[in-house]
C-alpha cells in the first residue's frame, strides 16, 4: 500500500507540497540520476539492511541517527517491516534530509551530484516485499591500527590504544539462519567500514550461504589488504566478489607509518592479485586513499597509479584525529595545498579515467571550500585557551546548541539534547581527581568536532567516555 506521501509524488514537481531541499534543487538532482522518473531523493531505505556492530539496523553507513530495528530484540524480517523503517522511507519520498541525511544534504551541489552518496542506490532492481542489498558491519576485528581510525572499527585500537574491553557481539546462529530467507532476493552485500572483512569468521558463514543460495549476488568487499590466504583464494574463486582496497600511500614508509602492523610490500603485491582477478572477472577494482596531512601531495600521483591499474580511484575526507585532518589548517597552508594540487589535471578516455578524473576534481573542490572558510587564527582556539574550568562547560554548551541546531532540529528538541550531552559530559569530567585534569579533558572536548563528540556520547558509556578522554592528549584535537 503505497504512503500518503507517495500518493502525492506523481505530480511531485508540478502542484505537491515544496519538497525539503527546495523544486529547483530536487529537480536538478533527480536530472542527474542514472534512469528516469525518480519518485524519492534516495532508495536506501527502499532497498537496504545494513547490521552494525551494536545490533543497530540501518538504512546505510552514512545515517547513524535513524535506526530502524534492532537485533536481536526484533527478526530480519520485523526490522525490514517496522513502521521506523516504512517513515522514513516516506521522508525519502519528500526529499526530506532533515533526520540524519546530513553527509548528502552537504554534497548536494549542482557541480558536484555525482559525489551524493544516495545516488549508489540508484541502480539497484527494487523489490517490495525484500530488500535487494545488505551491509555486513557485525565486528571490528582488525590486524591493523591505523592512525586515523577507532576502536569501534578495529579490534587492536580499543585493546592496545584506547585500553577498552571487547566490544559486545550481537549475531548469533539464529541471525545466520534467518539470512536464508532474504539471500535468493539479494542483488549485492557490502562487508566494509568495520574490521578486516577477510579476517572476520562470520564473514566466511555468510559468503558461503550467499555463493550456494544465489551465486549471482554481488558480493563486495573493502579490505586494507593484508590478508590473501588460501581461505580467501577460494572463496574468490567461487563468489561473485568485487574487491576494493584501502591504500593510504604509494610511499612505503609513509604507508606503514598510517597503517600500523602493515607490510607495504605484501600489500603491493596483493593488490596486483585482486586487480588481476577483477579484471578476469570482468569487475570494477577500487583503490581509495584517506587524505591527510602526511600523504595529500601523492593525490596526482595516486590517480596516474589507479590509471595504470585500470581502477577506480576515490578520496576519503579525515576528521579525525585533528591533528591529521586538512580542513583545521591554517589559511597560508590550505592555499598552498590548493595551488599545488590544482596544476594537475589527468587524461579521461576511458570510463575510469573520466571517473577518476571527476572525484580528483571533486576533492580539489573541497579544498577550496576549506580554503576559502579558513582563517589564519581561529578565535574559537583562542577564547578556549584563556578560559578556566568555570568557563569551559558554558563555552561546550553553547558549541553543541549551535551545532545541533544547525541539524534542523527545532528549539525544545535542541535544548533537550544539548542538556542531556552536557549532563553526560560532566558526569565522565568528574571522574578526574585534578582540576587541572578536568580542565586538560574539557579543554580538549571544546576542540573537538561537534560529530564526534556526539557520537562518543550516544555509543559508549560515561565509563568508556572517561577512559577514552583519560588518555587522549589536548594535542590530538588541535593543530
Amino acid at each position: 500500500m503505497k504512503s500518503f506521501l507517495s500518493s502525492l509524488l506523481p505530480s511531485f514537481f508540478d502542484d505537491s507540497p515544496e519538497p525539503q531541499i527546495g523544486k529547483g534543487l530536487a529537480k536538478a538532482y533527480n536530472d542527474s540520476r542514472f534512469g528516469k522518473n525518480h519518485k524519492t531523493f534516495c532508495y536506501a531505505p527502499s532497498t537496504n539492511m545494513l547490521f552494525a556492530q551494536n545490533g543497530n539496523v540501518y538504512a546505510c553507513c552514512h545515517n547513524k541517527e535513524i535506526a530502524i530495528g534492532r537485533y536481536p530484540e526484533q527478526t530480519i524480517s520485523e526490522i525490514w517491516n517496522s513502521q521506523i523503517a516504512i517513515d522514513f522511507r516516506s521522508r525519502m519520498e519528500h526529499y526530506d534530509l532533515s533526520a540524519g541525511c546530513e553527509i548528502c544534504k552537504s554534497d548536494l551541489k549542482p557541480d558536484a551530484f555525482q559525489e551524493v552518496r544516495a545516488r549508489h542506490f540508484d541502480t539497484l532492481q527494487r523489490n517490495k516485499n525484500y530488500p535487494v542489498m545488505m551491509e555486513f558491519l557485525l565486528t571490528n576485528i582488525c590486524n591493523l591500527e591505523c592512525v586515523m581510525c577507532m576502536g569501534e572499527y578495529s579490534s587492536l585500537i580499543r585493546k592496545n590504544r584506547e585500553k577498552l574491553p571487547t566490544l559486545e557481539y550481537h549475531y548469533d546462529q539464529a541471525f545466520i539462519f534467518q539470512l536464508d530467507e532474504f539471500i535468493p532476493y539479494l542483488k549485492e552485500t557490502r562487508f566494509s567500514g568495520s574490521g578486516e572483512a577477510f579476517s572476520i569468521d562470520v564473514n566466511y558463514e555468510i559468503w558461503e550461504k550467499i555463493i550456494k543460495l544465489n551465486p549471482k549476488c554481488v558480493i563486495m568487499v573493502q579490505t586494507n589488504g593484508t590478508i590473501l590466504t588460501d581461505r580467501v583464494k577460494s572463496v574468490l574463486s567461487r563468489g561473485n566478489f568485487q574487491i576494493g582496497v584501502s591504500l593510504d600511500s604509494l610511499k612505503k614508509n609513509v604507508y606503514e607509518s598510517i597503517r600500523l602492523n602493515a607490510n607495504f610490500d605484501k600489500v603491493m603485491s596483493n593488490i596486483r592479485y585482486f586487480s588481476d582477478y577483477c579484471k578476469q572477472k570482468k569487475i570494477k577494482f577500487n583503490l581509495s586513499l584517506c587524505v591527510m596531512r602526511q600523504n595529500w601531495e601523492e593525490m596526482p600521483a595516486y590517480i596516474e597509479f589507479c590509471n595504470e591499474l585500470d581502477c577506480v580511484a576515490t578520496f576519503h575526507k579525515v576528521w579525525h584525529p585533528r591533528k591529521y585532518a586538512l580542513d583545521n589548517l591554517p589559511v597560508i597552508e590550505l592555499v598552498k595545498i590548493y595551488d599545488y594540487l590544482s596544476k594537475f589535471d589527468f587524461e579521461g578516455k576511458t570510463p575510469t579515467q573520466k571517473l577518476n578524473r571527476e572525484h580528483y576534481h571533486y576533492f580539489i573542490s573541497v579544498i577550496k571550500e576549506w580554503r576559502d572558510k579558513s582563517r589564519e587564527v581561529n578565535p574559537y582556539d583562542e577564547e578556549v585557551s584563556v578560559l578556566g574550568y568555570e568557563g569551559l562547560i558554558p563555552y561546550l554548551s553553547r558549541k553543541l546548541y549551535d551545532y545541533l541546531i544547525a541539524q534542523n532540529h527545532d528549539e525544545a528538541t535542541t535544548v533537550e539534547l544539548r542538556t542531556k550531552y552536557i549532563t553526560k559530559i560532566s558526569a565522565f569530567v568528574e571522574m578526574f581527581d585534578t582540576l587541572r585534569d578536568k580542565e586538560r579533558v574539557l579543554r580538549a572536548a571544546c576542540l573537538r568536532e561537534p560529530s564526534l563528540i556526539l557520537y562518543s556520547l550516544e555509543n559508549f558509556s560515561i565509563e568508556e567516555n572517561y577512559k577514552q578522554f583519560k588518555s587522549y592528549k589536548e594535542s590530538e584535537f588541535v593543530d
